[in-house]
């Protein structure tokens, strides 16, 4: 016995079902039911876990039509899944996790819409702000382990005039792969503070941060290059690119609201505060 059935689930995105459904016509539109033999939608609009998952399933599909499927579904984001068989979403809609309707004409997949409970992300957003917090420019903090306790002191200063700071010991996730997370770090942040000690200078650490952010800063990027030297540490030991640039020699008992004070007004100024 020759099978020809085949089943195709994809995971789509909740928050932009309306993009899904448009595909969906297209597809009904240009394929029939002998070829694309069923088109179901499972919906749960449980605000704890709201999920959208699409199953195609295929009887005798002409050449490249299972290609100008995936096609369709990647261009709207959607997920292929093939680790879910169909028959556990129907097992889940038994326990009333799911509402399911299937579309055999594109006029049909308009009555999917009112599965969907929750308007979409972005009808929501031109009435309720929707920016992940945390995420706006921050400040890099690249100091060695040796000198945190001193560092740890000057954070709430920065964040105490409205500066987001991106920090090794907060920042990163448990779980999370460390350089993959200072690479990130480095990348998606405004400005950088480089603590410089006689630790900051014997750490590979450190110095693959400053070679990061030298890079972005000598290929245009509009980032902020700051450096605080200690006062064990002399000028013709630093760096020679942190030798060009004016820095604030701190003293040899220094505070860490007198660094913050020295520094937060040039930060503010960059980000226009």
């Amino acid at each position: 016995m020759t099978l020809q059935h085949r089943d195709f689930v994809w995971e789509c995105d909740y928050g932009e079902h309306s993009r899904v459904l448009r595909v969906l016509k297209t597809l009904l539109a240009d394929q029939n039911a002998d070829e694309l033999a069923m088109c179901a939608l499972f919906v749960n609009s449980n605000p704890y876990n709201l999920e959208f998952f699409v199953v195609l399933g295929y009887e005798r599909p002409t050449d490249n039509q299972i290609q100008a499927m995936r096609d369709l579904l990647r261009s709207c984001g959607a997920r292929y899944r093939p680790d879910i068989p169909m028959d556990e979403l129907l097992a889940e809609s038994g326990r009333k996790r799911f509402n399911m309707a299937t579309a055999a004409q594109p006029d049909s997949v308009d009555i999917a819409e009112s599965l969907f409970r929750f308007k979409e992300r972005s009808e929501i957003a031109t009435v309720i702000s929707m920016r992940p917090l945390g995420k706006t420019l921050p400040v890099f903090i690249s100091h060695a382990s040796y000198d945190k306790p001193f560092v740890e002191d000057v954070i709430p200063y920065l964040t105490a005039k409205g500066l987001p700071v991106w920090y090794d010991k907060v920042s990163i996730d448990y779980g999370q792969t460390i350089v993959t997370a200072i690479q990130e770090g480095i990348s998606s942040s405004g400005a950088v503070i480089f603590f410089v000690t006689p630790y900051f200078l014997k750490s590979s650490w450190c110095e693959k941060e400053m070679e990061g952010f030298l890079t972005r800063f000598g290929t245009g990027h509009d980032i902020l290059l700051l450096t605080a030297v200690d006062s064990a540490v002399a000028h013709e030991d630093l760096p020679l690119f942190l030798q060009m640039k004016k820095y604030v020699r701190l003293p040899e008992k220094a505070s860490s609201a007198d660094l913050a004070n020295e520094l937060i007004p040039s930060i503010r100024k960059h980000f226009k505060l």
